[in-house]
């Protein structure tokens, strides 16, 4: 039988670890929010990687971004902005400097550390979960308010990768608020999300 990476993925995020004490008990409610996790970082982390994608080509003569519609809808014109660029345009780092990153790699960091964690759910790997998880999406959903902020008033254009980055980042934001506000009830009649 052929191994199939969307089972594996679900059955670790699912799964019940053999040895007892090594886990932490979960409603059923927590496990659907691991497989939205799970889901939705694969899903930013594919955006994230489109994103790269269009950084690294968009200098090339006669390169066009599948995202370039037309006029005040385009991606690349975004991605070649300081903004995007947060580090060095905050005046953190040196413009060029190692960490002065993209939006793109921040967003692929971000996406794929959402993946294994959504992974290792059940796992006692890190102390305070549920916070943590918050405070994580909280800032993402912040930064996602601020970039909207420059895309619109600013820039003055919209891009349609960025739209999806958001809607990935205001979706975990809402897994993360289910999942804190938890009170531990079972999947009957407990929370859903």
């Amino acid at each position: 039988r052929s191994l199939n990476p969307l089972r594996l993925v679900i059955a670790l995020a699912i799964q019940r670890p053999r040895r007892p004490g090594t886990y932490m008990p979960l409603t059923a409610a927590s496990k659907r929010r691991a497989i939205k996790v799970a889901l939705l970082g694969l899903v930013g982390l594919t955006i994230a990687t489109y994103a790269l994608s269009v950084e690294t080509q968009m200098h090339e003569p006669g390169y066009e971004a599948a995202c370039d519609i037309g006029a005040g809808f385009s991606c690349t014109a975004v991605f070649s902005s300081e903004y995007a660029h947060p580090l060095s345009h905050w005046g953190l780092v040196k413009q060029g400097d190692a960490l002065d990153i993209g939006l793109a790699v921040a967003g692929m960091a971000l996406y794929s550390a959402y993946f294994v964690a959504a992974c290792l759910w059940r796992l006692n790997l890190v102390p305070y979960r549920q916070p943590l998880f918050l405070a994580v999406a909280t800032a993402g959903a912040c930064f996602s308010c601020y970039l909207l902020y420059v895309l619109k008033f600013i820039l003055g254009d919209f891009c349609i990768v960025c739209t999806g980055f958001h809607c990935v980042n205001f979706s975990m934001f809402a897994v993360a608020l289910f999942e804190f506000f938890d009170s531990g009830t079972s999947g009957k009649g407990g929370k859903r999300a």
